[in-house]
């Protein structure tokens, strides 16, 4: 079969340079490795970040391209391409409308983490998720396209240097597919274990990952296989905590859940505390300051507030509230429990493997494996602070220095570093072309979305909905650039 473009992977990234490559007049395939498409830009994604557009202008929001522009430069020290930074957020608010021509609509929302509520709005959150990436693919469709589920691309084809064709495996047969570019947009590599691993600054067993499963690197694969670099700034996107059951993956506890997501007592694996734990409010930032604590912490808890909490409300916040509140339309409560069931559900998370008891705190060093001395030590010091009412240690906001751990029995929940995926390997430039090790361009190469590197550094961002949106940007911008490259 001929194409023009041939599209590997039906995410985000890769539906959107499929529809703006296939709108703009080339005969396009988008191959999809599963039988469904949408990826994690559709299964957990909720909306995106924009700026400057028509919802913003019109509530007034003090937030121009100049404003997002320092912001990101900033905060990744000016290690990311300046000029790939200036495409995504130059062409960010057109891309909003330009979803909505096609199907996908989107509102502009506040912002989703408490700890974001004075920054300007830049969340355009889904409406009618599911079936407006349904009336994209129809669209995509509609315009000539090509979508072929159960395939994967297994090799790119090259001629004097440039790109004649994709192997691919559909169905569990190999064809070859014709075609002028390809591109690659199959999510990361969060699903190779192996390559995990390899890339992860702690131990991988410790990470919880949210990411696509399908996205094992083959996208990356593909380009190193025709001369393109593959592992530029290969990062995790660190993305809060949580309790999982290695014995049950599918477990979950909306007690411990809660519980999970609020700023108690955090200890890590020497024992110690390790953080400002109101850092729980800003989900990229609570993700880094796991990961860099090695992958997990314990929050503990005392019989004095397990017994509150059976009766009671806590005047603090699930951290997660607003987002899930977003979702249902309902209002705020800025309260936790009561949990009548508190004592069965602390009894699951021990049955689980995932919590521990202990009478003191000697008893409880012991089941976490860390030094008693020390955790009696970081305890003491955290009644203290309490008692003053002041975290002069790591600043913690005053109002949440009112839950001392003092009253056995005690219990130790472990929470695990969490990932939405990987973000980078690829070096492209602003149009994201492939390429080389000294910077040319592989004609015919373009990588998008998760596989393509240049916007993050280190970490994810704290930008809310700036994952997906440099998702959906980069691959409307290489969908247009392959197609307008192929006429020439």
């Amino acid at each position: 079969m001929d194409f023009d473009i041939v599209v590997v992977g039906a995410g985000a990234s890769g539906i959107s340079s499929a529809l703006s490559a296939a709108q703009s007049g080339a005969k396009v395939a988008l191959l999809e490795k599963g039988e469904k498409y949408g990826g994690a830009g559709m299964f957990g994604a909720q909306g995106l970040f924009a700026v400057g557009s028509k919802e913003q202008l019109k509530r007034g929001e003090e937030y121009t391209i100049k404003d997002a522009y320092n912001e990101i430069m900033n905060y990744t020290h000016h290690s990311s391409n300046a000029r790939m930074v200036k495409a995504i957020l130059r062409e960010s608010a057109s891309t909003i409308d330009w979803m909505k021509e096609n199907g996908l609509d989107s509102e502009l929302v506040t912002n989703t983490q408490e700890v974001h509520q004075e920054h300007p709005r830049t969340y355009h959150q889904f409406i009618d998720k599911f079936n407006g990436f349904k009336r994209i693919i129809d669209n995509f469709i509609k315009s000539g396209g090509i979508l072929m589920t159960n395939t994967s691309g297994q090799e790119l084809i090259q001629q004097d240097g440039r790109i004649i064709g994709i192997k691919i495996v559909k169905n569990n047969k190999e064809e070859i597919l014709n075609t002028k570019a390809v591109i690659l947009a199959d999510g990361g590599f969060v699903g190779n274990d192996a390559e995990v691993k390899q890339y992860a600054k702690i131990d991988s067993q410790k990470m919880y990952s949210m990411g696509e499963r399908k996205a094992v690197g083959d996208g990356l694969r593909m380009l190193k296989e025709v001369g393109g670099v593959n592992n530029y700034k290969r990062i995790f996107e660190n993305h809060a905590a949580t309790v999982y059951s290695e014995n049950n993956p599918k477990w979950h506890n909306n007690t411990i859940f809660t519980l999970t997501n609020l700023p108690s007592l955090w200890i890590d694996a020497e024992g110690k505390r390790f953080t400002n734990e109101d850092i729980v409010y800003d989900f990229a930032l609570w993700g880094d300051t796991v990961y860099q604590a090695g992958g997990c912490y314990y929050f503990l808890l005392d019989q004095k507030l397990v017994d509150y909490l059976k009766l009671h409300s806590l005047d603090w916040t699930d951290s997660f509230e607003r987002t899930f509140r977003l979702l249902d339309g309902q209002k705020m409560t800025y309260q936790v429990g009561p949990f009548p069931q508190i004592d069965s559900d602390l009894q699951e998370a021990i049955t689980e493997g995932v919590g521990v008891k202990a009478s003191d705190l000697v008893e409880l060093a012991k089941k976490i494996d860390v030094e008693p001395a020390t955790l009696k030590n970081s305890v003491t010091r955290y009644n203290q602070l309490v008692k003053k009412g002041e975290d002069t240690d790591f600043y913690k906001d005053s109002k949440f220095m009112d839950v001392a751990v003092e009253q056995g029995p005690f219990y130790a929940i472990r929470s695990n570093s969490t990932t939405l995926g990987t973000v980078g390997g690829a070096l492209v430039n602003e149009s994201f072309q492939a390429l080389t090790s000294n910077r040319k361009v592989i004609p015919g190469v373009y990588v998008v979305g998760n596989n393509a590197g240049g916007l993050f550094d280190s970490s994810y961002p704290t930008i809310e909905g700036l994952s997906n949106a440099f998702a959906w940007n980069s691959g409307r911008i290489a969908g247009l650039v392959a197609a307008q490259s192929i006429k020439k």
